[in-house]
């Protein structure tokens, strides 16, 4: 993390849900983070394709900053996404599958990198919120798969144990989790509406899903982390007609992290 960055950070860490959440035909809910928050914290990518959480973890202890580097630079990361469990949900004849018990330990050691006072890379101003994967449309995927010569390789059945998983981990660690497959599962079975609406090819959501997802981000930093709501966090510069009013328009223009004034959030 650069001394020189002159905005606070937020991370989405997480699969191809994660990756392709900034792609402008999805509207996906990185892309509307990064909006709803622009000019006040800098939201960064950090999706992997494919990835479980077995490769996942090794991975996070690279992009995290020490407990050094947290005393060298100004900017911070006030938020972080954990979004796994899609690849490591795959059936067991898959090579992404993580089994149940690992996939909860390898969760739980993501957040022990970051909330725990003997890890390196401890960082108490970092807030968490784990996402669960969401349903499966076996309909959709089914398709997917033999168009690639494969069985189907997941079922809506074992994405929903991953997801339960993932709310249980929230539970022992005191973490939020924005459940997006019971919003999702609620939703087609309270309207009768089908999973197709909201996933783009029965695994990975399309707009629909996506926006639900963004809401729920959104709702959950409301009800747990407040301060950090787009809402209660300032632009890092001033609005151009405050700059009207004030007598040093030079001083005015200096990004407060580049001064090394720490945001406090």
């Amino acid at each position: 993390m650069s001394s020189t960055h002159p905005y606070n950070q937020i991370i989405l860490f997480g699969d191809s849900i994660t990756q392709f959440s900034f792609d402008p035909e999805l509207c996906g809910f990185g892309a509307l983070l990064a909006n709803i928050y622009v000019r006040k914290l800098d939201v960064l990518n950090r999706g992997f394709s494919g990835y479980n959480t077995d490769w996942a973890l090794p991975i996070l202890k690279q992009l995290l900053p020490s407990i050094k580097e947290q005393k060298e630079t100004a900017n911070s990361i006030p938020l972080m996404t954990i979004f796994f469990g899609a690849n490591d949900g795959a059936l067991p004849f898959s090579p992404q599958h993580v089994p149940l018990d690992r996939f909860k330990s390898n969760t739980k050691a993501m957040i022990d990198l970051v909330k725990n006072p003997e890890s390196p890379l401890y960082n108490p101003k970092m807030r968490l919120i784990l996402i669960t994967p969401p349903p499966i449309n076996e309909v959709q995927w089914r398709k997917q798969c033999e168009n690639n010569g494969e069985k189907l390789n997941r079922t809506n059945e074992a994405a929903r144990a991953y997801a339960e998983c993932i709310k249980e981990v929230g539970r022992e660690t005191g973490t939020p989790v924005a459940d997006i497959w019971s919003k999702i599962m609620d939703k087609i079975g309270r309207d009768d509406r089908d999973l197709s609406e909201f996933l783009l090819d029965g695994l990975h959501l399309n707009a629909n899903g996506y926006k639900e997802l963004y809401n729920l981000l959104l709702s959950t930093i409301t009800e747990r982390y407040p301060e950090i709501h787009p809402d209660a966090v300032g632009y890092e510069l001033p609005y151009w007609r405050d700059l009207l009013a004030v007598d040093n328009t030079l001083e005015a223009l200096q990004f407060p992290l580049l001064a090394n004034k720490p945001t406090e959030i």
